[in-house]
């Protein structure tokens, strides 16, 4: 049996779309809320107790130091849990997978390393990271399965709508990651859109990489008792 799981997106800049008082009666039918990072925990919390609804969210290049989550398996490719959450409800991820709202979600912090801030990689050091992560995603491909259902980043794939300045380039990694993993979604955030436009979405073969700057909301088609 297929149901549909709505979801609010939000990434980079505080949107007055949601953050409104009018936000329950625009987004109160979401299942789940996606934050693919850099904005302020106020806001976060906001949505979370306007909506109800869990939040899965990711540190980005602006975020303060302790805003991934730590966890002694994180990175190690087999971390399904809830750790992470704060009293707010917000739940961080940080090279890891939790499963919300019956989606299997992995989260990639941070951008490509420019400043030295705390949530920043160089290309080498993102790809050993995500090293760590293929047993636990060849074992799901070999089953049949997915490696997850959405990859929720901060920064997108290199090539891929991603910026031409260092800051903004993608990880190379990540397109490779795409190909093994094969996720309904790649959601990212960090390349700011300012042309209402402009293009937020591509693909690369079936996964669909989505832009979420501000907000955005998805619609995901996914089996019941997975």
């Amino acid at each position: 049996m297929r149901r549909k799981i709505k979801i609010l997106c939000v990434a980079d800049e505080v949107d007055l779309l949601v953050y409104s008082i009018s936000a329950k009666e625009r987004f109160g039918d979401v299942d789940l809320i996606l934050s693919a990072g850099d904005l302020p925990d106020e806001y976060l919390s906001f949505i979370v107790s306007m909506l109800n609804k869990p939040m899965v969210s990711v540190a980005g290049n602006h975020d303060s130091p302790d805003a991934s989550a730590k966890h002694p398996l994180a990175g190690a490719g087999i971390l399904e849990s809830a750790s992470g959450r704060d009293r707010s409800g917000i739940g961080r991820l940080s090279f890891a997978v939790r499963r919300e709202a019956g989606l299997r979600i992995l989260g990639l912090p941070g951008s490509m390393l420019y400043s030295g801030g705390p949530h920043q990689y160089s290309d080498r050091d993102m790809s050993l990271r995500l090293a760590k992560l293929v047993p636990g995603i060849l074992l799901r491909r070999l089953l049949g399965k997915r490696g997850a259902d959405i990859i929720l980043a901060h920064s997108p794939p290199k090539g891929l709508r991603d910026g031409q300045d260092l800051p903004h380039r993608g990880f190379s990694s990540f397109p490779w990651l795409i190909k093994v993993a094969k996720p309904l979604y790649f959601v990212h955030g960090h390349v700011h859109v300012y042309d209402s436009r402009e293009t937020r979405e591509c693909r690369l073969g079936d996964t669909r990489i989505v832009n979420v700057y501000g907000h955005r909301l998805l619609e995901i088609p996914v089996e019941e008792n997975r």
